[in-house]
């Protein structure tokens, strides 16, 4: 099939994806469900949890989409990060451990993927959008050509390489039904480099964990003197 002559006509449903997912929210429907339909036009996509919230089980999404250039033909990628989406506590507990991490995606075969992976390793290996190069140790890594920077970034470029090892447990644990989270289990969130890309997150869980912490202590010592005052056991 010949690639279009045209600026893809797809752009436009990123562009009001916020109202789209307010308006499911608005609906009452999961909001991954409704983002999966509204990038259907889209060859490729990554939905990318970004951040969470506990207090009302909030998620924030970075979209990565990928459609054909209308001159060139070739794939060309956008992003964009979501307001907050309300999604209740099933699905925030279901997703709790995948901060950082694709949990919904298209890749270049076309097939929609809701099994949870690092971001950039779904277009690995694919000689349309990189190649493999040796670190003159011998190991070989994936480069992205320069045309896809933004999938590189994604993975943190030339500072967190994808080796072909790492590419390979990746594969295999998906043939197994398992999440790879990275070498040494680097995504996700208890990853290194989740807490490196996404510190308010965990500013905010210490602070979280503060707070409980000196409200517990505030109730013992309410107890405490209660019991002294009144006699108390």
């Amino acid at each position: 099939m010949s690639r279009p002559r045209r600026r893809y006509a797809g752009w436009r449903p990123l562009a009001v994806a916020a109202a789209a997912m307010l308006a499911a929210a608005c609906a009452g429907e999961a909001p991954l469900e409704r983002l999966q339909r509204e990038l259907e036009p889209f060859p490729e996509y990554s939905v990318v949890l970004q951040d969470m919230r506990p207090d009302g089980f909030y998620h924030q999404y970075r979209v990565v989409v990928g459609a054909p250039d209308g001159e060139s033909g070739e794939m060309v990628h956008r992003e964009t990060v979501l307001e907050w989406q309300r999604v209740g506590r099933r699905a925030y507990n279901r997703y709790q451990s995948f901060l950082g991490m694709v949990i919904l995606s298209k890749g270049p075969d076309g097939v929609v993927d809701q099994q949870q992976h690092p971001p950039g390793y779904q277009q690995v290996g694919d000689e349309r959008y990189g190649r493999w190069r040796d670190d003159g140790g011998g190991r070989s890594f994936w480069e992205f050509y320069g045309q896809y920077a933004l999938l590189s970034h994604l993975i943190g470029g030339f500072n967190r390489p994808i080796y072909r090892g790492d590419w390979d447990n990746y594969r295999n644990s998906r043939s197994r039904g398992q999440t790879y989270y990275g070498p040494g289990g680097a995504y996700g969130t208890s990853g290194t480099v989740t807490r490196q890309t996404n510190p308010d997150f965990f500013r905010r869980q210490q602070a979280r964990q503060a707070a409980q912490s000196r409200s517990f202590g505030d109730r013992v010592r309410g107890r405490m003197l209660g019991g002294g005052r009144f006699g108390g056991k």
